[in-house]
């Protein structure tokens, strides 16, 4: 006997510091192709859509900590994978200093140092055709 895959019907919104392509199979076993979009956003409006409700995929304590601080709001380390369906948002946390040394993990400092430089850049990724955006 094959197990159901349960369909999730209440679109989450996620917030992560890294994007993969395995993060849409979920949804493009849904709806075999679709347009995912990706939109440069501002801190204040990340804090808008995170404010609503959202998953944290922030593995990392020191990324965790410095993201409480430049958002305001407590992020939650939570080292998961995401599985994203058609009606979901994810916001991502992306950290532009090129590619780390082997084992190597930014401090708290380093993340907000990065920020605060315009070396770090909140991305919304969503499905335009499914998702209609709240209003601000």
């Amino acid at each position: 006997m094959q197990a159901q895959t349960q369909i999730q019907t209440t679109p989450r919104t996620y917030l992560a510091n890294a994007f993969s392509l395995s993060m849409l199979l979920p949804m493009l076993k849904q709806v075999k192709a679709t347009n995912v979009r990706f939109e440069l956003i501002s801190a204040e409006t990340a804090k808008f859509y995170l404010m609503h409700g959202f998953t944290s995929a922030i593995g990392h304590p020191a990324t965790a900590n410095a993201l409480s601080k430049i958002l305001g709001i407590d992020i939650p380390v939570n080292r998961v994978s995401i599985q994203l369906q058609p009606e979901d948002v994810l916001i991502v946390f992306q950290l532009d200093v090129g590619r780390l040394p082997l084992g190597k993990e930014l401090t708290e400092e380093e993340v907000e140092k990065a920020y605060n430089e315009g070396k770090a850049y909140f991305i919304l990724v969503y499905s335009p055709e499914i998702v209609e955006l709240p209003k601000e």
